[in-house]
C-alpha cells in the first residue's frame, strides 16, 4: 500500500518516510519545488521515498497524479498552503480527510476571531478592511489602539503590521495594498500584550490531547518574525488546566480532526488565542516535540490518513528532557553560500545540530519574516530554558554566509 503527502513542512519528511516504512507502506511526496527538502532528500533511506513533481496548488492536477498510484490508502497535509486543496482532493478519491469545514474556518483569521468572540472564548472582536477600498483616515478615526492588522489567510509572519495610533494607518494601509495578500483583506483585531506560546495538540473523534506548550520568542517590533522556540514549557496546575480547556473547547467547538498549532498570549488578564493553524507547528517544532518525548510523531500522521484513532493518543508522555530551536536569520537579502562556525558546536553543551533549511545557491529575497531564515540550531537540556540556553549559545557561533 501506499501513503501520499501534499508538501511537508521545512522538517521532518524523513520521519514520515521512516514511520511509513515501518508500516510496510510506501511514502509519496507531491511537491512542486524538491528543492525546498533537499536536506531531508539526503535523510530517507534509498527507494522509501517517491517524488513527484507537480503543482500542488492545483487540486485537478493532484487527483490525477494520485489517481496513478495504485493502492493508494492516504493522504496527508502538513501546511497552510495545502490545507484548503487538500480535503477537496480526499474527498474526490474517497480518502479519509480533515473535516473541510473546520480548516476553512481556521484558514480564515477574521471568521476565526469572530466565531472565538461568539463562542466565549476571547474579549476581541474584528473588523475586516480592504486596503484597496478603504479611505486611511476614515479608518484610523474608529480602531483602538494599539492595533494589528493582518491578512486573513497570511502564513509565515507575512502580511502583520502594529498600528500604534491614527498616525500609522496609512502607512500600514500603503503596505498592505504593495503585498500579495493570500486573502485580499485584512482583519483588524486587537494587539495583546505579553509573552507569545503556541499549544501543540491531537484531535480525533472529539478528543483533544495537549502534547505541550511551545515558547515564542519574537523579533523587536515593528516585526513579527520568530527567532527561537523552547519546548515543553510548564505552567503552574492551574493556569496548565485552563489553557487546556481553552484550546480543547475552541478545537472542540468546531469540530476539527488532526494536529493543531495553536497560538495564544499570555497576557495580565490570562490566555487569548491569536490564530489557529490547521497543522503542526512550522520550522523544527515536530523534531522539538519528538525529542523531548523520544519518538516519532509521525505515526499519528499515518494512523490518521489511514482512517484509525492515533496511538498518539493514549501514548505516555513524560518529557525526558527540553528542546529548543534558534533560527539562524540572514542579516541581509542575497545569495545563500552556507555556513561559517559549524565546526565549533562540537563538544558544545545540549549537543547542538545545525539544520539548514535552504540549499547553497537559493536567494533570500526577505529578511522580516519567516524567509530569511536559512537554518536553525536545535540543542537540549534538562528542561526548556536550559535548552534555550543552550541552543541561543551555540547559535552564536554560526554565521550565515550571504552573497
Amino acid at each position: 500500500m501506499h501513503v501520499a503527502a501534499l508538501e511537508w513542512l521545512t522538517f521532518g519528511l524523513a520521519g514520515a518516510v521512516a514511520a511509513a516504512q515501518e508500516r510496510g507502506l510506501t511514502f509519496h511526496l507531491l511537491t512542486a519545488d524538491r528543492s525546498e527538502y533537499a536536506f531531508e532528500l539526503d535523510r530517507c533511506a534509498p527507494g522509501a521515498l517517491v517524488v513527484h513533481d507537480t503543482d500542488t496548488s492545483d487540486a485537478a492536477r493532484v487527483v490525477k497524479e494520485l489517481r496513478a498510484i495504485d493502492g493508494l490508502a492516504g493522504l496527508i497535509s502538513t501546511t497552510d498552503v495545502c490545507s484548503l486543496v487538500a480535503p477537496r482532493v480526499a474527498a474526490e478519491l474517497g480518502l479519509p480527510a480533515q473535516p473541510a469545514e473546520a480548516v476553512r474556518l481556521v484558514r480564515d483569521k477574521a471568521a476565526l476571531r469572530r466565531h472565538l468572540h461568539d463562542a466565549g472564548l476571547s474579549r476581541a472582536a474584528q473588523r475586516t478592511v480592504d486596503p484597496f477600498d478603504t479611505d486611511a483616515e476614515d479608518l484610523a478615526s474608529t480602531l483602538s489602539y494599539p492595533v494589528i492588522l493582518k491578512d486573513v489567510s497570511g502564513t509565515g509572519s507575512q502580511g502583520v503590521w502594529l498600528a500604534h495610533g491614527p498616525q500609522d494607518v496609512p502607512a500600514v494601509l500603503d503596505a498592505a495594498r504593495a503585498a500579495s495578500l493570500r486573502g485580499g483583506v485584512l482583519t483588524a483585531e486587537p494587539y495583546f500584550s505579553g509573552p507569545l506560546y503556541s499549544a501543540e495538540t491531537l484531535s480525533w473523534g472529539g478528543e483533544t490531547r495537549l502534547l505541550g506548550v511551545t515558547s515564542r520568542l519574537m523579533s523587536p517590533l515593528p516585526y513579527f518574525r520568530e527567532e527561537a522556540e523552547a519546548f515543553p514549557i510548564s505552567f503552574p496546575a492551574v493556569q496548565a488546566d485552563e489553557l487546556a480547556t481553552l484550546v480543547a473547547s475552541a478545537l472542540d467547538g468546531i469540530g476539527y480532526s488532526g494536529f493543531s498549532h495553536t497560538e495564544f498570549i499570555l497576557t495580565d488578564d490570562g490566555f487569548e488565542i491569536v490564530e489557529i493553524n490547521p497543522r503542526l507547528g512550522g520550522g523544527m517544532v515536530g523534531g522539538l516535540i519528538n525529542g523531548a518525548y523520544d519518538m516519532n510523531l509521525c505515526h499519528a500522521f499515518i494512523d490518521m490518513a489511514l482512517g484509525q484513532r492515533p496511538a498518539l493518543l493514549d501514548a505516555p508522555l513524560t518529557p525526558l528532557r527540553g528542546m529548543s530551536e534558534v533560527h539562524l536569520i540572514a542579516d541581509r537579502t542575497g545569495v545563500f553560500d552556507g555556513f561559517d562556525g559549524e565546526e565549533l558546536l562540537a563538544g558544545h553543551p545540549g549537543s547542538p545540530r545545525l539544520f539548514p533549511s535552504r540549499s547553497r545557491g537559493q536567494t533570500v529575497d526577505c529578511t522580516t519574516d519567516w524567509r530569511g531564515s536559512v537554518g536553525s540550531v536545535v540543542a537540549h537540556g534538562p528542561n526548556a530554558e536550559l535548552a534555550l540556553y543552550n541552543a541561543a549559545a551555540a547559535a552564536r557561533l554560526v554565521r550565515p554566509r550571504i552573497l
